[in-house]
């Protein structure tokens, strides 16, 4: 004999104390996390230039570096492995995430 109709509906999938689902998100968390997924790439991340950078930063086609944040105008800040610290603009500087 299967339970009644009635049951189910008074049954919840998520308990109460442990929802993920928030209604109120906090305006800078949405912009940071649509940054983070613009930028394809996430922290830690190692990246390399598949094209010269635009800019007086220096940066060549093959300079590889780890990334190691993303603002939330959507700039990922590099730390290169000649050294610098450079912010890039996923939408004017292409790279392309490395096999970890």
């Amino acid at each position: 004999m299967s339970p009644s109709p009635e049951i189910f509906l008074l049954k919840r999938v998520k308990l109460l104390g442990l929802e993920t689902d928030n209604p109120l998100m906090d305006p800078t968390g949405a912009r940071l996390l649509a940054a983070r997924i613009k930028a394809g790439v996430a922290v830690g991340t190692r990246i390399e230039l598949v094209a010269d950078a635009d800019g007086p930063s220096g940066l060549c086609a093959g300079d590889r570096g780890v990334v190691d944040d993303i603002n939330e105008l959507g700039f990922v800040r590099v730390i290169w492995d000649r050294g610098m610290v450079v912010d890039i603009d996923p939408d004017h500087t292409h790279f392309r995430p490395l096999a970890a």
